[in-house]
């Protein structure tokens, strides 16, 4: 019985399956039957469309609109304001800048900073700016400074600086830098310094140093300084840096604040002259289209520095470093700019004085603190920053450019990097204002926050 069942249910099942079959064997000559008029007719599934991906921009594509004439650009609100604020002389505009700021250990400061043009007779375009200027402040002092800034072209830069205060403060320096040295793909900048400076401060070993311990003291630092990158393949550099400096303190213009009372021993240490003769080994890829003026590109480096008694130097030690800094366009239009920044460094060997050991503060990496803020043998860096260029302006025939740039600073120093820890780590938002002045000058005002307090900077040039 179960046999006959399974037979029954077979046969019914090819009989059902076989009317819908018949029918589908019938529609094709019915359909053709049919007027074409009544024809159901579907249209051929169109073909997919090849998407194609536009070809990224090339450095230069992105950067072809700083190379635009001045000329092109209309005049807007910047150019008539700078306009306004330039004397007319025979030898060429100067621009007369008020300047304030506050300096974090010496408080804020006041003046006025011309920035006079010079263009070539022939060419017409800007070969050098003289910028001096003139401030006071209470510790310091009147001050003078005089900025000489030479463009042979577009890469080479010569710097000639030279500063005198009533207090403390004297500086002179000479810096000179070509990216093709003698016609060939070899980088060279040459540095010679005499500068005593007043404005740091020492307030103690360590990321928890505290402010209540601030002691005010003056760096004296002669000496000069090479470097000489050497191409490997393209865009890798073998860089070797020699530098030679005597280097000593004493106490600062703040009298109530002095190194020597509140760290008698460190003050017994770094007030004696010291010799620091290093050479410095790194490795170095370098991508980005400008030495001072980045828009794109990469910067990385590994380095280790020795300093050995036998040539001379005072003190047997190691600097290990690595750093990195990327530029990246938005959309690739060269208008916002992200900039990020990293940087690890650490030293074994002898004790050295505080003033030589690794430091974060005001120029080295925390903008919210003031120079010299926090010391150890290591310090790890990490800066972030959106450059938006707001406007590019035909102020007397050559390209000024306003940006505004938010920030965020954060960092530590540690006396060995076990030691590191998170929670030590020092955060300082902000945000920058500038005019850059193609083709290598930039004016920067930069005002930080954190738990420091605030800190306002006026300098020139970029950060990193």
């Amino acid at each position: 019985m179960h046999t006959k069942f399974r037979i029954f249910d077979f046969t019914v099942i090819k009989k059902i399956l076989a009317v819908p079959a018949i029918i589908l064997l019938m529609v094709p000559s019915l359909y053709c039957q049919l007027p074409k008029k009544k024809r159901l007719i579907r249209p051929a599934p169109k073909a997919k469309e090849e998407i194609i991906k536009p070809e990224p921009k090339t450095q230069e594509e992105i950067l072809t609109s700083l190379k635009t004439p001045a000329t092109a650009y209309q005049e807007n609100l910047l150019s008539r304001i700078l306009t306004a604020m330039a004397v007319k002389t025979a030898n060429g505009p100067v621009i007369l800048f008020p300047v304030a700021d506050s300096n974090k250990d010496m408080g804020p400061s006041y003046g006025i900073m011309p920035i006079i043009p010079l263009r070539d007779k022939n060419t017409k375009l800007i070969k050098s700016v003289i910028v001096p200027s003139a401030n006071y402040n209470r510790y310091l002092g009147a001050s003078l400074t005089y900025r000489h800034y030479i463009f042979p072209d577009e890469k080479r830069f010569f710097i000639l600086r030279a500063s005198l205060s009533h207090e403390v403060e004297r500086e002179f320096i000479i810096y000179y830098y070509t990216p093709r040295l003698f016609g060939t793909d070899i980088r060279l900048s040459v540095e010679a310094k005499n500068w005593i400076t007043g404005k740091p401060s020492f307030y103690g070993y360590g990321a928890r140093s505290a402010i209540k311990d601030r002691a005010n003291y003056a760096l004296n630092m002669t000496g000069e300084e090479f470097i000489i990158d050497f191409p490997v393949i393209k865009h890798l550099f073998l860089n070797l840096n020699h530098s030679y400096y005597f280097k000593k303190i004493s106490d600062g213009p703040v009298d109530t604040m002095r190194v020597s009372g509140r760290f008698p021993a460190d003050y017994a240490v770094a007030s004696k002259r010291k010799d620091f003769i290093n050479n410095r080994f790194s490795l170095v890829y370098d991508d980005t289209d400008h030495p001072f003026l980045p828009k794109i590109g990469t910067y990385a480096g590994a380095a280790v520095t020795y300093s050995n008694k036998r040539l001379g130097s005072d003190f047997n030690y190691r600097t290990y470093s690595f750093q990195l800094k990327h530029y990246y366009n938005h959309k690739e239009e060269g208008r916002f700019v992200t900039a990020v920044h990293y940087l690890l460094q650490f030293q074994r060997g002898d004790e050295l004085p505080f003033y030589a050991t690794a430091q974060l503060g005001e120029s080295t990496g925390l903008r919210m603190a003031g120079d010299g803020r926090f010391v150890d043998r290591g310090k790890l860096v990490f800066n972030i920053e959106e450059r938006i260029t707001l406007t590019r302006s035909p102020f007397m025939k050559f390209i000024s450019e306003t940006e505004i740039a938010p920030f965020l600073d954060v960092g530590t120093v540690f006396a060995k990097p076990s030691d590191f820890r998170a929670r030590k780590l020092k955060y300082s938002p902000g945000f920058a204002v500038r005019i850059v002045i193609r083709p290598q000058v930039v004016g920067t005002g930069e005002f930080a926050f954190g738990s420091e307090g605030t800190n306002a900077i006026i300098k020139v040039g970029y950060p990193f």
